[in-house]
């Protein structure tokens, strides 16, 4: 005699916050998001945020090594598409739609949360401009006895930018750091406005 494992299907509200509250990653999609995490003690940037269940980008510099000159000569820098992973919820349709339609949106806002003097504080936030969403794919799984159901997005983008804020332990702002990359401009910019070192800018 064999017994079936049983499986419970979440809503969306409750997967956010039950089935992926070991995540510490969030992501707004041009708005679009249902939102699950409210009140005095939540950073008012994750209001419209989803929580992320994956996240994987990379960018590549070719490095010529048939250069005449001693020091390898720097190529131009090739960005992958950036992965995520989120739950079945408005943004999902909303990406998914706009998979269909070819259509550009942003801002794709990604956030590193943290818990600073019992608030949940973005630490850092990742902005990508003029996305164009390149693949979608549809994914369930059971974790724990819990149905997730997820949709896996990839995208392109025109210009990223990153920026650390950092806290003391009383969660007050001490500075933040910021690099930006815009494709189309072919430029490099990184400023520092405490917490880290120098600015500086440059071409790509």
């Amino acid at each position: 005699m064999s017994v079936e494992p049983v499986t419970t299907k979440l809503s969306a509200a409750q997967a956010a916050n039950e089935g992926t509250n070991s995540s510490n990653l969030f992501i707004n999609i041009a708005g679009q998001g249902t939102g699950t995490l409210t009140g005095a003690n939540v950073d008012p940037k994750l209001v419209k945020a989803d929580r992320l269940l994956a996240f994987s980008e990379n960018m590549v510099r070719e490095v010529n090594a048939a250069s005449e000159n001693t020091l390898f000569s720097a190529g131009e820098i090739d960005a992958s598409w950036v992965y995520v992973e989120i739950l079945r919820t408005q943004a999902a349709i909303y990406a998914q739609n706009s998979f269909y339609q070819a259509n550009n949106i942003g801002p794709i806002n990604v956030y590193r949360a943290d818990i600073i003097n019992g608030k949940l504080t973005v630490t850092e936030e990742i902005d990508y401009t003029n996305c164009i969403i390149t693949k979608i794919e549809s994914s369930a799984q059971a974790l724990e006895g819990k149905k997730l159901d997820s949709l896996k997005v990839w995208f392109r983008f025109t210009q990223r930018q990153d920026t650390l804020l950092f806290f003391d332990q009383n969660g007050q702002p001490l500075g933040q750091n910021v690099s930006l990359i815009n494709f189309p401009q072919g430029t490099l910019q990184a400023q520092s406005g405490g917490g880290g070192g120098g600015g500086a800018g440059g071409g790509i």
